[in-house]
């Protein structure tokens, strides 16, 4: 991935939007990535946005989440081959900002935007930011080569335990109640299945309504309309946020977003 110079990565900017001057702008799809996923833009009005990329097409307006089951990997032991095994230009030592995992049926870039965190043994407890990942390589013994933001801090071992945590903003679809669904946002606009843009996750956001809200109603992810908000009826359920007002039963509502990461 190679991505525009810009210049307000995690900073807060004023004004009413952002245009094409800094790459991409909040009303804007496209086919190639300008940004890192999950890229952080944070607005003067108090909205926050991340950067993403959807796995379907998905209307504006919508809540958006990822499959964790399916971009995400359980604690896993013996993965990192040993240092003498690691491809030229990859190495677990410290410093290194290469690394090669063995994994099977990985695709390109799957983690992209994840956390590969070392759980135990040599280097555990860090976590590091995958920036992107290449297939699995079946020609080998099933590497797969990763390549991190930030350098490994302690240096790990064919012994350390690793798990992956998936990029919430990482091939999103319109979010649902299954249990193994975290929703990471809210569309600005309509997006093409395969696309990057920005998705809402603080301040006020217009989202599809489910049933009669009321102003001021906490509402949670939908369990009858994928992608809306409800009046929240069970604890079990994931809060979005605050009804701005009472909208038409079919319609999109202003919501307070606070459940979300911002």
């Amino acid at each position: 991935m190679s991505f525009k110079n810009h210049n307000f990565g995690t900073n807060r900017i004023g004004g009413t939007g952002i245009g094409s001057q800094y790459g991409q702008g909040l009303y804007a799809e496209s086919s190639t990535a300008t940004y890192p996923i999950g890229e952080k833009l944070e607005l003067s009005d108090g909205r926050v946005f991340r950067y993403g990329k959807t796995a379907a097409a998905v209307a504006a307006g919508i809540l958006v989440s990822q499959d964790l089951s399916a971009t995400s990997l359980v604690e896993t032991d013996g993965a990192i081959p040993a240092e003498a095994s690691q491809a030229t230009g990859f190495s677990t030592a410290a410093g290194s900002t290469q690394v090669q995992i063995t994994l099977a049926s990985v695709t390109k870039d799957q983690y992209a935007g994840a956390l590969l965190q070392i759980t135990d043994d040599a280097g555990e407890g860090i976590q590091y930011r995958i920036k992107s990942n290449s297939a699995t390589d079946a020609s080998s013994s099933g590497e797969v080569d990763f390549y991190l933001f930030d350098p490994i801090h302690v240096a790990v071992t064919d012994a350390s335990d690793v798990a992956i945590v998936g990029g919430l903003w990482y091939d999103v679809v319109g979010a649902t109640a299954a249990t193994d669904y975290v929703v990471a946002g809210v569309t600005t606009i309509a997006m093409t299945s395969g696309y990057y843009g920005w998705f809402q996750t603080a301040g006020i956001a217009t989202i599809l309504a489910d049933g009669t809200i009321a102003v001021a109603d906490n509402l949670t992810l939908s369990d009858g309309v994928a992608g809306a908000v409800q009046l929240k009826d069970a604890e079990t359920e994931p809060l979005i946020g605050y009804a701005a007002y009472a909208p038409d039963d079919t319609g999109h509502v202003g919501v307070v977003i606070q459940g979300l990461v911002a």
